[in-house]
């Protein structure tokens, strides 16, 4: 009994490490002027009011097909809504209302100044 307790251990231990791959590194960020851009023309087309404030760029969820995210949402207070911006090659290529897997919640916003 106990040798096949010990080889049940041993196999056990040769089978490696089982744990998904993690996803490669998107290409470099776009620069910020690049992101400033596409969330001012993303706050004109979203109809928002006010003016436009961005949290850090950083890699998207390998589920959004999207290389680097951002959140943006209004510094007027009666629009209490984060929106998740999606960029790949510089441009914003989707974007949604943020939801929890975003983060959007725990991110620090910045202003950019008056919109366009």
């Amino acid at each position: 009994m106990t040798l096949i307790a010990v080889a049940v251990a041993v196999a056990g231990c040769s089978i490696g490490d089982v744990s998904p791959a993690l996803p490669p590194l998107p290409p470099n960020p776009p620069d910020m002027e690049v992101v400033t851009r596409e969330a001012a023309r993303i706050f004109v087309v979203l109809k928002l009011p006010g003016n436009p404030e961005l949290s850090r760029l950083r890699p998207a969820h390998p589920s959004t097909l999207a290389d680097w995210m951002f959140c943006m949402r209004s510094d007027a207070h009666d629009i209490p809504r984060d929106y998740a911006m999606f960029m790949s090659k510089g441009a914003v290529v989707n974007y949604r209302i943020a939801v929890v897997v975003d983060g959007c919640a725990q991110e620090k916003f910045a202003g950019v100044g008056p919109r366009p």
